[in-house]
């Protein structure tokens, strides 16, 4: 991701035959214009190893990744479950340009009902189900039982109704600026007030303060920003910003939500690492990109080694991602799995399904260990984290507990190179502990 700051997204641009919002801050399906002009595509994440959006995988080394409302530069990872709209280029379809990140509601938690899986954050109604994502400050899974007394980021998408659906929470260690995202009700353009939430939970913002942007109206969705860290009701905005002329828009990104298979139960993907790898009764389970990943199958399970770098799908519930098909893509990718031969179907019925890249062009080369390791295209990926103990063009990377040799020898720097510090790295898997540097972006 680049600390360039671009300039700020144009008007949104309808889109007739379609019915949807083309624009940064809006959601849509992708669009194309002629003559090389950009491609954007919005909605939320469901995958990691670069980002998938949309059933497409994006390339983000390299991007501008931009706060929606502000333009301000994001340097941390993204991650499942964020709202984004992404801008390429014609001419290189897969690789992100600008990356808008529309921030969610922002402040304290309260009425928190384990129950229902409901709370109010700000004073606004939040919704979760069993896809909503809750991620703690240092990483970790999170579950709704940590939601009480917390401060929290909600993403997701705004009801007709006042609520907000949430697809990720992120627990902060400190309380934020409080940051209000809903859909405009009572708007009294004489007093410059307006509600946000519905009828047992609302809050007054005053944006006398702030400059009105064009097309506010109630049926809108605003992004209301303050300089209050505890939760009222109501709030002074220091900036108001509007994300959609209605609901609708973001409504759709539920629609498009899908992993790159297309398959009903392979919507949530990750490329990337295996690490903590742990048998089970029914199989094991095991992490990817720090999600905790459950395999339904002892002799698949028998196969796979810290260290691997792996393609799951799958569908996440409840903070796990149940595995309905694994790619085996660099290191190991031409274990013999005695008693395993599902491959691209599922012809014994475990509803996991397995295939391998492989390398060799002959049994006798497969035996080879340099065989299990390629340099394909196909087999690169994007990590996110820390390099250290750095000496000529080999680095240690750390990444989600797993710790690897990092070759940097050819690796293509974007805005300057560290020799320590948190980076997002693509490469591929050159032996079971080294990892192949193509490109890299120094994070702050």
């Amino acid at each position: 991701m680049s600390r360039s700051i671009m300039k700020p997204c144009l008007l949104a641009v309808f889109l007739t035959s379609a019915g949807l919002l083309t624009a940064c801050g809006g959601g849509s399906v992708s669009v194309t214009s002629p003559n090389s002009s950009p491609t954007t595509s919005a909605g939320t994440i469901s995958g990691l190893g670069s980002v998938i959006l949309n059933g497409i995988r994006y390339e983000t080394i390299g991007a501008s990744v931009l706060d929606a409302d502000d333009n301000s530069v994001i340097y941390s990872p993204f991650g499942l479950g964020m709202t984004v709209s992404i801008e390429t280029l014609a001419s290189s379809a897969n690789m992100a340009r600008i990356i808008h990140v529309q921030s969610g509601i922002k402040g304290g938690t309260s009425a928190v009902n384990s129950n229902a899986k409901t709370l109010n954050v700000s004073g606004l109604p939040v919704s979760t189900d069993a896809t909503t994502f809750i991620v703690n400050e240092d990483g970790t899974v999170g579950s709704f039982a940590d939601l009480p007394n917390s401060q929290v980021e909600v993403y997701g998408l705004p009801q007709s109704d006042g609520t907000f659906k949430a697809t990720r929470i992120e627990i902060k260690a400190f309380a934020p600026f409080v940051q209000l995202v809903g859909v405009v009700s009572n708007l009294n353009t004489a007093n410059s007030t307006l509600t946000l939430g519905n009828s047992n939970n609302t809050v007054t913002v005053s944006y006398a303060s702030a400059t009105a942007p064009p097309g506010l109206a109630n049926g809108t969705v605003a992004s209301v920003h303050t300089l209050a860290t505890a939760t009222a009701s109501s709030y002074a905005a220091s900036s108001l910003y509007l994300r959609s002329p209605n609901s609708a828009t973001f409504n759709q990104y539920a629609t498009h939500y899908a992993g790159t298979s297309g398959v009903g139960n392979e919507v949530n993907e990750l490329y990337g690492m295996v690490s903590s790898l742990t048998t089970t009764v029914a199989g094991c389970t095991l992490q990817v990109q720090g999600i905790t990943t459950s395999l339904a199958s002892a002799a698949l399970c028998t196969s796979i080694q810290n260290g691997d770098y792996v393609e799951v799908k799958g569908l996440l519930s409840d903070g796990m991602l149940a595995a309905s098909r694994l790619e085996f893509k660099s290191a190991g990718g031409d274990r013999s799995l005695p008693g395993y031969s599902d491959d691209s179907n599922d012809s014994d019925g475990d509803h996991l399904k397995y295939s391998r890249l492989l390398t060799a062009t002959s049994s006798s080369a497969s035996n080879s260990p340099s065989s299990r390791y390629t340099s394909e295209s196909s087999a690169s990926y994007e990590i996110y984290g820390m390099l250290s103990q750095c000496a000529a063009s080999t680095c240690t990377l750390t990444s989600n507990g797993t710790v690897l040799i990092a070759d940097l020898s050819t690796a293509a720097w974007e805005h300057g190179a560290v020799t320590s510090g948190w980076v997002e790295a693509k490469g591929y898997m050159s032996s079971a502990t080294a990892f192949k540097v193509t490109k890299i972006e120094s994070k702050r």
